[in-house]
């Protein structure tokens, strides 16, 4: 098949096809196999030509004025194909152009090559086939020779050591069942792109996004990867304007290695801000999925793993098995206010069958949100799922208290939800500590809390002068004095930008 779309810009290509049966030169030394082609058919159009033994043989094609050639293979067995696009210098085959200059997509029995020369001149396309699953070299199976009259002008595609574009011919092996793309180019019109792929089994993936202008450390924070027990999903932000590959590689959950799967070319028309990035650091696991099923958390409030908040705010939930004991983190990549530590902006609560996650932002932008586990088998806190949390309005929050270990599962914080108090100023403290047999709060005076009919401790405290610290403490056994810090509090010289509840 040769041709391209109307109205394409691309000049016009004459194409000859050789095919042979042993006498063929040798192929490059890590191809090298030359012997008769079997199985293995050339379609062109509605024209079948069965290559096995064959002579030499030509055909000649008419120049087109659509420019890209594409030629497709056909085998009555499983194969895989490969390739080579080489220029000629007069009779002598001149060195490999790269894969920027060539599309190879594959199906379980069939290759087609899309040919897409960088210079005017006659190249010499040869393509290599073998058994799927065979280890031995690939075999030489017929060539191509492009006469380029135009060249294409504009940009290159990425290089793909990988070879194909699209879904591996043995991809449903693999556990992938179907694609949320299914043309050979996706588009971003305004740099931001969905990837999702069906599963057919639960699998772990992980996925590198190339662009001529994008270097290694620019492009992880580009991907944010999700994986479900019946889908995979990836996020994808393009920072520059041009064509990407997207490469996805897969593996069964406990296996000990990734596999290409896929390669998917996109085009941006519009890139992202790059303050639009997403954090450093994210895991494979991001949103709920995998991860917070097999450590015990369900029903999750936010299933996909990008917040975007116009509050500055957000609460995270899920429900949760009674062994289960989760901690977050909040982290930025580039923090302006230092005043605090961003672990501050984030408390977690932690009822019976239900865990939140409330975060409050000091400041617009991109944020990771981090979740650990553990239980009674496991421990030390292990990572569960990252969350991206993003806000560009200038809504700006204080911090929460600080928190100590024995604030733990039960303790609820009802007032105040904010670890900054006004000076001179009377506060109502409400909060739960359960097992709790007294809770005081340590500031310019001590105050006794009471424990009212629905296990609330409450009083009236007054705050005290700025810069003063106000500790909430609690005594767990009956006839012991000493007490416990549970969170601590600063007393600022002006109002908190919010005192309401966050979560």
């Amino acid at each position: 098949m040769v041709g391209g779309k109307e109205g394409s810009h691309w000049g016009p290509l004459a194409i000859r096809v050789k095919m042979r049966g042993r006498n063929r030169s040798q192929p490059p030394a890590q191809i090298i196999s030359v012997h008769t082609t079997k199985d293995l058919a050339l379609r062109y159009e509605c024209i079948t030509l069965l290559m096995k033994d064959c002579k030499k043989c030509f055909f000649f094609y008419p120049p087109t004025a659509h420019g890209e050639a594409s030629v497709m293979l056909g085998s009555t067995h499983p194969t895989e194909f490969t390739y080579q696009l080489s220029k000629l210098q007069g009779t002598v085959t001149g060195e490999d152009v790269g894969t920027a200059h060539g599309m190879m997509t594959v199906s379980e029995n069939s290759v087609t090559i899309k040919v897409i020369p960088p210079t005017k001149g006659l190249y010499d396309l040869m393509i290599f086939a073998r058994h799927a699953d065979s280890l031995d070299p690939y075999n030489w199976v017929c060539s191509y020779q492009i006469l380029c009259l135009e060249p294409r002008t504009g940009e290159a595609l990425p290089e793909n050591p990988f070879h194909f574009w699209g879904l591996h011919q043995k991809v449903r092996d693999f556990g992938i069942e179907e694609s949320s793309y299914k043309g050979e180019l996706l588009v971003a019109p305004q740099g931001t792109l969905l990837l999702t792929l069906r599963t057919s089994r639960p699998l772990l993936a992980s996925y590198e996004l190339v662009n001529k202008d994008l270097d290694s450390t620019l492009s992880k924070k580009c991907l944010a990867a999700q994986a479900e027990d019946k889908k995979l999903s990836c996020h994808v932000l393009c920072p520059f304007q041009g064509y990407y590959r997207l490469s996805v590689f897969v593996k069964d959950l406990g296996g000990t290695s990734f596999r290409n799967t896929a390669n998917f070319l996109i085009r941006c028309l519009g890139p992202i801000n790059q303050n639009e990035l997403f954090p450093m650091g994210l895991s494979m696991h991001c949103g709920s999925g995998i991860s917070t099923s097999g450590c015990g958390l369900s029903n999750p409030s936010h299933s996909n793993p990008i917040i975007t908040t116009k509050l500055g705010k957000c609460n995270i939930t899920f429900h949760a098995r009674a062994d289960v004991e989760v901690t977050a983190s909040l982290s930025k990549d580039k923090v302006s206010s230092t005043e605090y530590p961003l672990e501050r902006y984030v408390l977690v609560t932690q009822l019976k069958s239900k865990i939140s996650v409330c975060v409050v932002l000091p400041e617009p932008g991109v944020y990771k949100v981090g979740l650990f586990g553990r239980n009674k088998e496991h421990k030390e806190f292990v990572h569960i799922c990252d969350y991206i949390v993003r806000c560009f309005s200038e809504l700006c929050w204080p911090p929460f208290p600080k928190v100590y270990s024995l604030w733990r599962r039960g303790c609820v914080l009802l007032e105040p939800r904010t670890g900054l108090l006004q000076e001179q100023s009377w506060v109502r403290f409400r909060v739960k500590v359960p097992k709790a047999h007294r809770a005081v709060v340590l500031g310019e005076e001590k105050t006794a809390l009471q424990l009212n009919p629905s296990s609330v401790w409450e009083g009236e405290v007054f705050s005290g002068m700025a810069g003063m610290r106000v500790r909430l403490a609690a005594s767990f056994t009956p006839c012991c004095s000493s007490m416990e810090v549970l969170l601590e509090f600063e007393v600022g010289c002006s109002p908190p930008a919010s005192t309401g509840r966050s979560g």
